[in-house]
């Protein structure tokens, strides 16, 4: 059985490498895309949420 610690670090390890490879698309993308991908509702809650906009 996972003890709760390890399991908050296994969600915090997951969460991390998410916004990792957010962030890596996001910037490999010109202006011009990054603010047509905003316009996307979901997609700009999902960037917020994970801190890169």
């Amino acid at each position: 059985m996972i003890s709760k610690e390890k399991l908050k670090q296994n969600v915090d390890k997951t969460k991390g490498d998410t916004k990792s490879a957010l962030q890596l698309i996001y910037d490999s993308l010109n202006q011009g895309q990054q603010k047509k991908l905003i316009k996307n509702p979901e997609v700009e809650q999902l960037l917020k949420r994970y801190g890169i906009i």
